[in-house]
């Protein structure tokens, strides 16, 4: 057995050996081809780059004579044969991007035409300065990517590109002349993405496109499309993107949208639609984001729209909308911002809506809504509410202090007075409140000196009474403080305090009495304080330039009745740009403040 063995081993052997000299010349072959550059390719490249001016060296690794499979930005196959191109050049603004040789004789980029294995273009930030897309790129057969980002292509979009039949991403930002789509672009029917954004296409969308069977983005963003939006889109039943904002559409939008059943971005933005919001876009299940923003649509808000349990931005702003805001709305438990601002709605603000998820962001502003403001939205922790003019009345729920922002401007509010225990100090997020411009009367409430967070508070145009409260002026994060056209009638601050705010603004608020040294230095941050119209009386102190901030750039003092001469210290204040010291009852010459 053992020589048996043995015999079988030997012829074992005999063909392991023979394999190996049959294989490995082939194995030779192979990493040899896979190791170099086409010359056709090579040559082809080369020729892209002398096409163009490359002072940032981009293309610096593009050397003749070296392996270009090697070279920064291409890959090539087994083969040897180039499969992928991108290059990407850095933005003007950060670096010295690749801008067309005018001294270059043939059409810049067509030698790329004839990398015929090519699966994948995409260009960067490549400065074509006007040329076409070159028509030899319709010999890219094989070409499955092609991406054309701030190109400065020139003259439109070819109808060659219709040859370019497995393509199944097509991404075009160019500077072309007024043109309409192609058609030819509908033989393209394995394309799955199909962004052509600032391309100036003009004209409608072809009613071929329905051949796409796997497309799942169009976006056609900021071009001048226009004509009805066709109610054949809802086809294209593997759409998840449909981006046709900043256009020229008119009409309304079709109900046939709704059969887009995996759709989850619907961007009709900026364009000029009309008629009613399809309720039936309520039943479009995985919507993420509905932007019908800056139309010319009218009616009701379809209460339909509360179905949309994934929906995180519904933006309706700049409209003609009508009705009240539907109470459904609240069941929008992923949203993240709603905008129904500058429209015609009015009625109520819906208690539902504290049912939102913390950190919205509302914007119910410009409209006509009215009644009070639902104690619930102070549900919505860090998020923004934003209501200005409106026509909103009553008593402000001290729960909002909770929320980032809350601008509330221009509306009949009348009370500040708690109606509800104040929030814990580390529940007060308030970053922003605006309550300028209602009817709040009284003394400037106490609890604003718990807003240790804000940093911008307007409290102006009001009816506030009384002096400024010191707690108020030394809060940590203030910044601005607008206390203005109020009928405060009292003097400035008297005690020791130091405070953080930037901008002061007190004017035309009845304040008298004398300017201080000890107030001026209160505010080391000072880089506008504005007391003008009042009837504060007085030298000013001599050291104004010493104890106001160096960095004070707006000092507005002026219809007051002040006395004496400036202080020549006030030439210390270099970085002045607006002094007014008119109206007053100043004697002598005004010092100017020397430029550094």
């Amino acid at each position: 057995m053992h020589k048996q063995g043995s015999r079988y081993s030997g012829v074992g052997r005999w063909w392991i050996v023979a394999l190996m000299v049959v294989i490995l010349p082939l194995l030779a072959t192979v990493c040899n081809a896979a190791g170099s550059c086409s010359t056709a390719d090579s040559k082809a490249l080369l020729i892209f780059k002398a096409g163009f001016s490359d002072p940032g060296n981009i293309l610096a690794t593009w050397v003749n004579g070296t392996d270009c499979c090697t070279w920064l930005g291409v890959v090539c196959n087994s083969f040897g044969h180039v499969i992928k191109v991108s290059v990407l050049s850095p933005p003007p603004q950060r670096g010295q991007p690749l801008v067309r040789n005018p001294s270059f004789s043939g059409v810049v980029g067509a030698s790329l035409g004839s990398l015929t294995a090519l699966q994948s273009l995409e260009l960067t930030n490549v400065n074509f300065s006007g040329s076409p897309i070159p028509v030899a790129w319709g010999g890219l057969v094989n070409l499955k990517s092609l991406q054309l980002l701030s190109t400065s292509l020139g003259g439109r979009i070819p109808r060659v590109i219709g040859k370019l039949v497995m393509l199944e991403t097509i991404s075009i930002f160019g500077n072309f002349l007024p043109h309409p789509l192609p058609l030819e672009i509908c033989h393209l029917t394995q394309l799955q993405t199909v962004d052509m954004e600032a391309d100036r296409i003009t004209g409608s969308l072809p009613a071929c496109i329905t051949r796409w069977k796997n497309v799942s983005v169009i976006r056609f963003t900021a071009n001048d499309l226009s004509g009805p939006i066709p109610p054949f889109l809802g086809d294209l039943a593997t759409l998840v993107t449909l981006d046709l904002s900043n256009n020229h559409f008119s009409g309304e939008i079709p109900s046939t949208l709704a059969r887009l059943r995996n759709l989850q971005f619907l961007l009709f933005s900026e364009n000029r639609l009309t008629g009613h919001i399809p309720p039936a876009l309520g039943t479009i299940g995985p919507l993420f984001s509905l932007s019908l923003s800056q139309n010319r649509l009218s009616g009701s808000i379809p209460p339909l729209l509360g179905n949309l349990k994934d929906l995180f931005a519904l933006d309706l702003f700049d409209n003609h909308l009508s009705g009240t805001i539907p109470a459904e709305l609240g069941n929008l438990k992923a949203l993240q911002s709603i905008t129904l601002n500058s429209n015609h709605l009015s009625g109520p603000i819906p208690p539902e809506l504290g049912n939102l998820p913390q950190g919205v962001d509302i914007d119910v502003s410009h409209n006509f809504l009215s009644g009070s403001i639902p104690p619930s939205l102070g549900n919505l922790v860090q998020g923004s509410f934003i209501a200005t003019n409106n026509r909103l009345t009553g008593s402000f729920p001290i729960g909002l202090l909770k929320l980032g922002t809350v601008i509330l401007s221009h509306n009949l509010l009348s009370s500040l007075t708690p109606t509800a225990p104040l929030p814990s100090s580390n529940q007060i997020n308030v970053f922003l409140l605006h309550l300028d411009y209602n009817f709040f009367t009284g003394p400037f409430p106490s609890w604003l000196s718990n807003l240790s967070r804000a940093s911008e508070i307007f409290l102006n145009n009001n009816h506030f009474t009384g002096s400024i409260p010191v707690s108020l002026l030394i809060l940590p994060q203030l910044n601005f403080l607008n206390l203005s056209s109020n009928p405060l009638h009292s003097e400035l601050p008297a005690g020791t305090f130091t405070s953080s705010i930037g901008i002061l603004d007190v004017h035309s608020s009845g304040l008298y009495g004398p300017i201080t040294s000890k107030f001026l230095s209160s505010f080391p941050s000072f880089f506008q304080l504005l007391l003008q119209h009042n009837h504060l009386s007085g030298p000013l102190p001599s050291d104004i330039g010493s104890v106001l901030s160096h960095f004070i750039s707006v000092l507005d003092l002026s219809y007051n009745d002040l006395t004496g001469k400036v202080p020549s210290s006030i030439s210390n204040l270099t970085l002045l740009t607006v002094l007014d010291l008119s109206h007053n009852h100043f004697t002598g010459p005004v010092p100017v403040p020397h430029k550094p």
